[in-house]
């Protein structure tokens, strides 16, 4: 009996499952509830409980900063989402995987997606690890066969991968362990030294939302609850866009000089390409408002924003499923993995 094809992109934020022939079918949270090593929710049903479970359930993140961290968990929530979605009944042996992976990782944090399948009830052998630029750069069209390098930066929530392409395969990436949830972090951390207030991910995440902007053009406010530092009791403040900015903007300034780094380690004639041709962005974290002109003022070339970045991978990889012969001779876009 044949089997089906299944595309993975296990973000840090969001778990993406793609199936040939019927697109898009999961995209939930890569969030796990634990109680006593039992997993009692996955994807958007723990991300309900985030925050608000009592000390007897952990809420996992199997994904951090771009990486497994916890095969175990993801390839048992990966499964439970398949079959909450009612995607599979049952898992034959013939059934295919292809799993986005950041370039610039070591061969066991590689390995860990392999083994992501390989070791899960899936019960397959037919295993593909895609290099997550090259699915983006094929889920947004881009010319990556030719002589002439394509830059791209995806802005995902626990890491930005930055990398250049051409004649289908990867020149050079760089992986940095920063992103959404680093944004995230920086506005608890400059809410509480301001007001003394301790709020949770959710509270900075909604504050990203509601007052982020590449290029603060107001001096609108939002009200944060949580806990009083000093009292211990619920408390509340008013946090303006300034706060929010100066949380984004190191994060911003990160990607900015890695970028000028990288065109500075490729030759003269592909440096000039890209100066003149410009930068592809994609991944959640691109969508943060103006964020097109800070840095197309700052870089000093052209920019272009992925109208749909958070799905920029799987999009990419639903094709390579699709047409698996027409992308089987790129170097780095799809090979069958060998860890054995």
């Amino acid at each position: 009996m044949a089997g089906r094809k299944f595309g993975l992109d296990p973000g840090t934020m969001n778990l993406r499952i793609c199936q040939n022939g019927h697109g898009l079918i999961v995209n939930e949270k890569n969030l796990i509830a634990v109680q006593k090593k039992n997993i009692i929710a996955v994807g958007n049903e723990a991300y309900d409980m985030f925050e608000r479970t009592p000390a007897s359930i952990k809420i996992a993140k199997p994904v951090r900063d771009g990486v497994i961290a916890d095969i175990d968990l993801l390839s048992k929530a990966t499964e439970m989402i398949l079959r909450k979605n009612s995607s599979v009944s049952s898992f034959m042996r013939n059934n295919h995987f292809y799993i986005a992976v950041p370039t610039d990782v070591t061969e066991v944090e590689k390995r860990a997606y392999f083994n992501l399948i390989m070791q899960s009830s899936f019960n397959t052998r037919h295993v593909y690890l895609v290099e997550k630029p090259i699915a983006v750069a094929i889920g947004e069209n881009l010319a990556i066969s030719g002589e002439d390098p394509i830059m791209t930066v995806d802005m995902g929530a626990g890491s930005t991968e930055i990398s250049i392409m051409m004649m289908n395969g990867i020149v050079v990436s760089r992986l940095l362990k920063e992103g959404g949830f680093t944004i995230n972090e920086n506005i608890c951390r400059a809410v509480k030294e301001e007001y003394s207030l301790l709020i949770g991910e959710k509270t900075a995440e909604y504050l990203k939302f509601e007052l982020g902007n590449a290029i603060p053009d107001s001096k609108r406010t939002v009200v944060a609850y949580g806990r009083d530092l000093i009292t211990g009791m619920p408390s509340h403040a008013e946090i303006p866009v300034s706060l929010v900015f100066e949380a984004m903007k190191t994060y911003f300034i990160h990607v900015v000089k890695t970028v000028h780094n990288m065109i500075g380690k490729v030759p003269p004639a592909q440096a000039a390409f890209i100066m003149q041709h410009g930068i592809f962005f994609t991944g959640g974290a691109s969508m943060t408002p103006k964020l097109p002109e800070l840095f197309e003022s700052i870089l000093q070339l052209p920019v272009k924003f992925s109208e749909s970045p958070a799905d920029s991978a799987i999009r990419g990889i639903a094709k390579m499923m699709q047409n698996p012969s027409a992308y089987r001779n790129m170097n780095f876009s799809i090979k069958e993995a060998s860890f054995e």
